[in-house]
Formats: C-alpha cells, sequence, structure tokens
C-alpha cells in the first residue's frame, strides 16, 4: 500500500542496520535508477543543440540556453535539497522532484517552440537538483558507515556512466529518429522510478523525521539570489542585438553598474546571517577558496565543449550528430579513467603538483582547439577532448577533494553546497558571455592574422578567440594551484 505520508510499519529499524537487507538492495536499485535517468537526460540532449539551432531557426545564444536555463535550475534545486530533506520526509520530496522530472519531459517531447523546449529543460533540471543530493543522503542513511564506501562507488559508476553513454544514445535518437524522443525516452524509466520508489523507498527513522528540529531557511538570501540571476540573465539575451548596446550604452553600462552593487549588498547580507543561503565566510579558508576557483574554471572548460564541440562537429565540419556523440563519450570514459588515477595520488602526494599539471594540460587543449579550427579534422577533435579529459581528471577532483578536506567537519556539507553552486551559475555566467561574444563576430583578430579564416564558417573565429581567452584564464590559476598543500603535512 503507498502513500505519501508515512505508514504504519514502513521500514524498521533492523533494515537500517542490516545493509544486506532486501530492503536496503531495493533502496540503492531505485535510487540508481533515478540517477541514471537524471544524469542520462542530462547528457543526450547535448549533442541535439545544433539539431533545435536549426529547427527553430536561433542563434547560438538562444540555443545555450538548452544547457544554461538546465545548469541554472540544477542550482536552485541543490539550494533548496538541503532544506526540503529537513522540512519534509526524503521520500515526499524525492517522489515530488521524479514526478516533476516526468512532467518536465511531457512538456518537452510536446512542445511546440524553442521556448517550451527551454522551460521543460528548466523543470527538469530543477527536479536534477533535488534528486542527486536526496539519493546520496538517503544512501548514507540506509547503509551504516562500514558500507557507505561500497555504495558510494557503485553510485559513482552508475552515474558516470550515463554521462558517458548518454552523448552517443542522444546522437542516436536524434539521427534515426526525431529531436523530441530526446524527452520520451525518459518517460517510462521515469514512471518506473516513482512506482519503485512508492512501495520502496523508507520513511526515515522518527529521530530524523521532519518534525525535529532543523535550521531556517533562508528566504530572502534565495529570492535575492534567485531575482538576480533572472535579471542578469534576461538582460545578456538582449545584449545580442549590435543596435541594443550602441543606442544605449549609458543605460547598459548603468544596469551592470546597478548588478554589481546588488551582488555586493547580497553577499554582505548573507555574511552577517547565522543560517547563510550560502555560507561565503568559507572562502577566508585559503585552502578552500583557491580550490573553488580551480573548479569553477574546470567547470567552464567542461561547459564550453558540451555546448561547443557539437556546433563545431556538425555546423561547421558538417558531420552526423553520432560523431559528437562518440567524442563526448570518449571524452567522460578518458576523464573518469583519469579521475580514478589521481584521487590515490592527491591521498599521498597533495593536490599541488597534480593540479598544476591538470591546469596546464587544461589550457593546451583549448589552445589546440583553436588551432585545430583552422582545418578542423574530427579525429582531432577526438584528441582535443581527449587531452582536456586528462587535464580535468587531473585538475578538478583532486583540488576539490583537498579544499573540502580543509574544512571542519561540520562545515564540509556548507562547503560541497557552496562549491558546487558556485561553479555551475560562474560558468553558466561565462557561457553566456561566450556566446554573446561569438554572435557578434568577435574582435576578427584570427582574421587579420590569417586572413583565409574569412572564408570559413561565420562562428570559427571568434570562437578560436574564445578558447584562446579561456586558455589564459586557465593558466592564470595556476596561482590558485600553487597554494594547495603539496602533501597531507600541509593540509
Amino acid at each position: 500500500m503507498t502513500h505519501l505520508s508515512p505508514p504504519p510499519g514502513s521500514l524498521s529499524q533492523q533494515a537500517y542496520r542490516d545493509p544486506d537487507s532486501r530492503q536496503v538492495r531495493r533502496v540503492l536499485w531505485t535510487l540508481l535508477l533515478g540517477g541514471t535517468v537524471v544524469s542520462f537526460s542530462n547528457s543526450a540532449l547535448n549533442p541535439a543543440i545544433p539539431v533545435f539551432m536549426s529547427i527553430f531557426s536561433v542563434d547560438i545564444v538562444t540555443g545555450s540556453w538548452l544547457l544554461n536555463g538546465y545548469v541554472l535550475a540544477m542550482s536552485v534545486g541543490l539550494m533548496l535539497s538541503g532544506y526540503l530533506s529537513k522540512a519534509f520526509y526524503f521520500k515526499q520530496v524525492y517522489i515530488c522532484a521524479i514526478t516533476g522530472f516526468m512532467m518536465g519531459s511531457v512538456l518537452g517531447m510536446s512542445a511546440t517552440s524553442l521556448s517550451l523546449i527551454i522551460i521543460a529543460r528548466v523543470i527538469q533540471g530543477l527536479a536534477g537538483g533535488l534528486i542527486i543530493p536526496l539519493s546520496i543522503g538517503l544512501l548514507y542513511q540506509v547503509y551504516p558507515s562500514a558500507q557507505q564506501g561500497r555504495a558510494m562507488a557503485l553510485w559513482g559508476i552508475v552515474i558516470m556512466m550515463s554521462l558517458a553513454f548518454g552523448p552517443l544514445v542522444g546522437a542516436f535518437l536524434v539521427a534515426h529518429f526525431a529531436w523530441w524522443t530526446l524527452f520520451a525516452i525518459t518517460l517510462p524509466l521515469s514512471a518506473l522510478v516513482v512506482a519503485m520508489a512508492m512501495k520502496w523507498l523508507p520513511w526515515l527513522p522518527e529521530h530524523q523525521a521532519p518534525k525535529t528540529r532543523h535550521k531556517p531557511f533562508d528566504k530572502k538570501g534565495f529570492m535575492g539570489l534567485l531575482l538576480w540571476l533572472l535579471a542578469l540573465s534576461l538582460w545578456l539575451n538582449t545584449l545580442k542585438s549590435d543596435s541594443a548596446m550602441q543606442s544605449n550604452g549609458l543605460i547598459q553600462l548603468v544596469l551592470l553598474a546597478g548588478f554589481v552593487v546588488t551582488a555586493v549588498i547580497w553577499w554582505r547580507y548573507e555574511q552577517r546571517q547565522s543560517n547563510p543561503l550560502l555560507n561565503v565566510n568559507l572562502f577566508a579558508n585559503k585552502t578552500y577558496l583557491h580550490s573553488t576557483i580551480l573548479s569553477i574554471t574546470q567547470t567552464i572548460g567542461l561547459m564550453m565543449g558540451l555546448l561547443f564541440l557539437p556546433i563545431i562537429i556538425q555546423q561547421i565540419m558538417h558531420k552526423s550528430a553520432m560523431w559528437t556523440g562518440l567524442v563526448l563519450m570518449f571524452a567522460t570514459l578518458i576523464a573518469s579513467v583519469t579521475t580514478h588515477i589521481a584521487g590515490g595520488i592527491v591521498d599521498k602526494y597533495g593536490a599541488r603538483d597534480i593540479g598544476s599539471a591538470g591546469v596546464v594540460i587544461s589550457a593546451i587543449s583549448m589552445l589546440m582547439l583553436a588551432w585545430g579550427l583552422v582545418t578542423p579534422n574530427i579525429w582531432l577533435m577526438m584528441l582535443v577532448m581527449g587531452v582536456q579529459g586528462v587535464g580535468t581528471g587531473l585538475a578538478y577532483l583532486p583540488t576539490t577533494t583537498v579544499g573540502l578536506s580543509s574544512l571542519d567537519k561540520p562545515m564540509v556539507t556548507e562547503g560541497a553546497a557552496l562549491n558546487n553552486i558556485s561553479r555551475r551559475i560562474v560558468s553558466t555566467l561565462f557561457i553566456e558571455l561566450a556566446t554573446l561574444y561569438i554572435n557578434s563576430e568577435g574582435l576578427g583578430i584570427f582574421i587579420k592574422l590569417m586572413p583565409s579564416l574569412s572564408e570559413a564558417h561565420a562562428l570559427v573565429a571568434p570562437m578560436q578567440e574564445v578558447f584562446v581567452g579561456l586558455a589564459m584564464l586557465l593558466l592564470m590559476t595556476l596561482i590558485s594551484a600553487r597554494q594547495l598543500p603539496s602533501g597531507l603535512s600541509d593540509n
């Protein structure tokens, strides 16, 4: 019998102590399938971005919102997940989240405009931002300490494989069927997750029920950040018209100053709160600050690849979406293997040297990508993305791990949330600025150096400028990498 309020005699205390019980295994499979659906949907749609741009006749700025809208909405879900998991039962929030994800899929597959598709992605992103942290939290609840490592390792493997194979499956669907199948394919799996969650997910023991005391939610901080992000995104979207900048230059500068001032006011407000939405005071810890800077710039590089690689392969090189899926899958697998190797190295030798190496390799991959656009080749794209996967694997996980481990244990959860949300928000804003720059055809630096580029695709030259700029930004973060501990004794 299924309910959304806790029935008597649900998962017993004995089941919580026994990780080998049938109930706990069912919880694990439910959460793994739910995480797979979210991760697969996230990565499967990326190869189809050029398809959506072509079908709905939109520019790169508008098309980028298929990725940006999802990421920003996921950030909102992450902000809400901690509070909702304490204010309500895990089971209630999880079922509502996966149901919301299904609603996004239905809206997406039936959409008649790109605006509706973006709204569908926003709904899915919001749900995904709830589902992933809820799943991890519940795994820690049902498994004892001695078994949590195995459970999380299995979780990580399944999620990474979903991210790796999602682009290939998505590309296959786009090439052989239609774009709406990217949404339709998740519906039966989502429905199965809902059924499994209603039947098998536990009501937590009484001492963890929502009636227990919990920190109040920072409503003012949340609404302030949400409205600021929405207003900034809408303003940036208006700048894709050259006339908007030229005819209203002074107004645009005043608006920019206003966004900066309000951001400072919000930051100062959060610093003074006893229960802030985001504990920005953690940045006083220099190791944590520098590790977050590195994770943000690495995320920017990853998102640039997710957005621009499909456009390069499908619009500039005129290859099929299947090639995009293969290249993205290869890059994800390389990053996964490198991350696994780097995890063992950082435990022994710290993150300074390995993080520095990762930063340099990531920057080299961006320079290779800029150079490769002169005469683009699919195998060169495969090599470039593989190099980026190595750089990300070396620079992202080790630095993030060291940054979190530098915090007091009670602060680690808040530190993880601040890191996660910071890199999503900053990278999304960077992508918006990059697409605006490319849409305006850039400064023409490469065309002046290589006049033959004027005959190439209009996006090539400004993309090269963006990739070189990102390489310079990555190299600047070597300063942060060198501030990290070089060994356990330094931490």
